[in-house]
């Protein structure tokens, strides 16, 4: 089972890469097939398809150290390869919806208040209309391609290449048709591929790495980064720390996602990165990693807080979802009645944020 998840979690990378047609990987897609995220605010990874999909024992990603011969300079340690079974990834996708939504069957289809385009799906993947052009990438369509090519079945008015753009033009224009045949269609449909959209982040995940360690030219960060995302990857079977985590506030690599650091005076970011980097454990036992990384991503948002005093009417929230984080989802309850920590997530990088 393990070596059948690894070939598909290889197939679906490689479809990734030629989704993204070489660009980088989307900084609010915060997917990337076989799991992915972005949104960041809600409680809300990711965010990049699971972050997910792994080569691991017993579905735990395995770090291996390339061959170091003594007159060979040390190689770096590889980036474990994420591999999400469809089992885990239905639970990891409910789990995401529900931080999300609460529950809210209708609240797959949405169109927050503040912002110019349709976030739909369990990642709150955005949409625009035609003629849009927002300061940051798209991941709808990114998404639709991947489940067509994951044997979905599209409604038909959505089944055309490239996708369509989205049919609703305004806020408004969505809620007059939030009940139409299309909108109807739609909801039902994401529904029914709520384990699709979670590899989908598992591969986003995936290639956040690849975007994080592509941002870091230090050789020593680099290293810290990845040896503490092998910990965590050890740690959590079903991967959604990590997966959650960069659909909820990104990578951490965008310079327009940075606050200004009163103590240094430097520029600080929020995303993956920043988390990994506060990390310095060594120890294995997975409680112990789970915790440290829910330690360090609540430190993380604490500064943010620190040096965006108007954001603190959202911390309860975050580290409310960023305690999550601490047990495998298996521990956690996971019915409709459970609150989200906020009600809407804010999305990175857009101008009016909402409760980011």
């Amino acid at each position: 089972m393990r070596a059948q998840f690894a070939r598909r979690a290889k197939r679906q990378q490689s479809n990734w890469r030629q989704l993204t047609c070489g660009a980088l990987l989307l900084s609010c897609l915060s997917l990337c097939p076989a799991g992915v995220v972005r949104a960041e605010g809600a409680e809300q990874a990711p965010t990049r398809p699971a972050d997910d999909t792994k080569d691991r024992d017993d579905r735990n990603p395995t770090l291996r150290l390339q061959q170091q011969t003594p007159s060979s300079k040390p190689t770096a340690p590889a980036v474990p390869q994420l591999v999400l079974s469809p089992e885990e990834a239905k639970k990891v996708g409910r789990k995401i919806w529900l931080n999300e939504t609460g529950g809210n069957r209708n609240a797959i289809t949405s169109w927050n208040p503040g912002e110019d385009f349709a976030s739909l799906g369990v990642g709150h993947f955005i949409w625009f209309a035609k003629g849009q052009t927002p300061p940051f990438e798209e991941s709808f369509p990114y998404l639709v391609t991947f489940l067509r090519q994951e044997q979905a079945h599209l409604p038909a008015w959505l089944d055309k290449t490239p996708t369509p753009p989205c049919p609703w033009t305004s806020r408004a224009d969505f809620k007059k048709n939030f009940n139409s045949p299309e909108m109807k269609q739609l909801r039902q449909f994401l529904l029914e591929t709520m384990t699709a959209q979670t590899q989908f982040l598992v591969l986003r995940a995936q290639g956040a790495m690849d975007k994080i360690l592509a941002n870091t030219s230090d050789g020593a960060e680099r290293d810290h980064i990845i040896a503490q995302f092998s910990r965590v990857t050890h740690a959590s079977k079903d991967l959604y720390p990590l997966i959650d985590y960069i659909n909820f506030k990104g990578e951490g690599t965008n310079p327009a996602e940075t606050s200004l650091d009163q103590q240094t005076g430097q520029r600080r970011g929020w995303g993956l990165k920043q988390v990994l980097l506060a990390m310095n454990g060594n120890t294995s036992e997975p409680k112990a990693v789970l915790a440290e990384f829910a330690e360090a991503a609540r430190q993380v948002l604490h500064d943010r807080v620190r040096n965006q005093p108007p954001s603190r009417i959202w911390e309860v929230g975050w580290q409310r979802r960023v305690d999550t984080y601490r047990r495998p989802i298996a521990e956690q309850g996971s019915e409709p009645g459970q609150r989200p920590a906020l009600p809407l997530r804010a999305r990175r990088g857009q101008v009016v944020f909402l409760n980011k």
